[in-house]
């Protein structure tokens, strides 16, 4: 499976958010506050930070975008050569920012209580979780809209996933042939049937929540050979490399991390006010920035007018938070197999947790057929900004219980 093949030979992220501008000025306002704005961190070590989290995901577009930062702002090149030449003070986020990365879940209060024992403070914490979750995920954007593969450092192979119509369900298969066409005829009858979202009980939420779960962990990503020798040039500034996410919810297994429910740590019942305490405006920012692309429409489809998407959205983001172990308490999760064929759902996942592949496979051009470019970018901002919540969730979360 590739990615999106959405970018040219020269194309930025600014460049590829260009047709969101209400999205984009949120995006730049949060990225420049986080990278130059007021904050406890000196500015070499921030863009350092966004170093060691890009290489996390192979992510050369954005390594090497860092590092001309880290020069420019002072920082050593010794540095550069590899994390054993950081202080170790970096050296000691490292295992932090495997985990956030990979598998989120996994972080609590004692990775916290390891870095404050090795000279970091809690608002310091708060600004370095902030800055790898936010180039965890924009690596994501960048593999999956093709900014990698379109940069060309990667060698492309031919991905041994078919995207075709010949896997899954009869009404996966439906929906993937029928594109636009048959999402909108099932938005409408979901819109129909769940008209009243305060009946949807606890127990269905769990028990199809718990059924989605199993049904991800079955969606295996497409192995793909990639030969870039990524992580020789990446490695020294990010060792471990076979730390990788693995599913939440493993075949025939119970989970040893309980499931995160919103109700107990929700971004705005929790997170929002905890990161506004310990670094100040990106509370707002972020806040803003999760607003803006949840709720970005512009009420189109494919070539369709005045189509409301939001059943389409919600469920491209809570599938995504569930990748990462978050249930929401008011979704019934059945209506996410009726809305994602599951190619897409392969895709989000891959996207998501190994964007690093995308880049080393053809362009996707099976998924998400009809919809138009800019809806497909689109979908992308979904992926960047429920992934980013979903990793500041677990991280604050590590904080807040450090706190108590």
């Amino acid at each position: 499976m590739g990615h999106l093949g959405l970018a040219c030979e020269g194309d930025s992220v600014e460049h590829m958010l260009a047709d969101h501008p209400t999205y984009l000025e949120s995006f730049s306002r949060l990225h420049h506050e986080l990278l130059s704005g007021d904050g406890p961190l000196p500015q070499s070590l921030r863009r350092y930070v966004a170093i060691m989290a890009a290489c996390r995901h192979d992510c050369s577009y954005l390594v090497e975008e860092q590092k001309t930062a880290f020069l420019e702002a002072g920082g050593p090149e010794e540095w550069l050569q590899g994390l054993q030449y950081a202080p170790k003070k970096l050296q000691d986020l490292h295992h932090t920012n495997l985990v956030l990365a990979h598998q989120p879940w996994l972080y609590d209060k004692h990775h916290v209580q390891k870095l404050v024992k090795s000279g970091w403070s809690v608002s310091e914490i708060a600004h370095a979780i902030c800055i790898m979750a936010q180039f965890h995920a924009l690596s994501s954007y960048v593999h999956g809209c093709g900014i990698e593969a379109a940069s060309g450092e990667i060698e492309v192979y031919s991905s041994p996933f078919v995207q075709a119509c010949s896997s899954g369900s009869p009404s996966s298969r439906e929906l993937s042939e029928g594109g636009v066409d048959i999402l909108l005829e099932r938005m409408k009858s979901l819109t129909l049937s769940h008209s009243d979202y305060s009946c949807i009980s606890e127990e269905l939420t769990r028990e199809s929540f718990e059924k989605l779960k199993k049904q991800t962990a079955n969606i295996s990503t497409p192995e793909v050979e990639c030969t870039n020798a990524a992580h020789s040039r990446y490695g020294h500034l990010s060792p471990d490399p076979e730390f990788m996410y693995v599913d939440f919810h493993k075949r025939g297994e119970k989970s040893p991390v309980p499931t995160l429910k919103s109700q107990d740590c929700s971004w705005e019942e929790h997170g929002f006010s905890l990161v506004s305490e310990l670094y100040n405006e990106v509370g707002d920012l972020l806040d803003d920035k999760f607003k803006t692309a949840y709720n970005l429409t512009y009420y189109t489809c494919g070539h369709k007018l005045h189509v409301d998407t939001f059943l389409f959205r919600r469920g491209v983001w809570n599938y995504l938070h569930c990748l990462y172990g978050i249930r929401h308490d008011d979704y019934d999760y059945s209506q996410i197999n009726q809305l994602l064929e599951r190619n897409l759902k392969m895709f989000l996942k891959t996207v998501a947790c190994y964007p690093e592949k995308l880049s080393c496979g053809d362009a996707a051009s099976a998924i998400m057929k009809g919809f138009l470019q800019s809806e497909k970018a689109h979908v992308m901002i979904l992926v960047l900004e429920a992934r980013l919540q979903a990793e500041l969730l677990h991280g604050l979360r590590a904080l807040g219980h450090y706190l108590m």
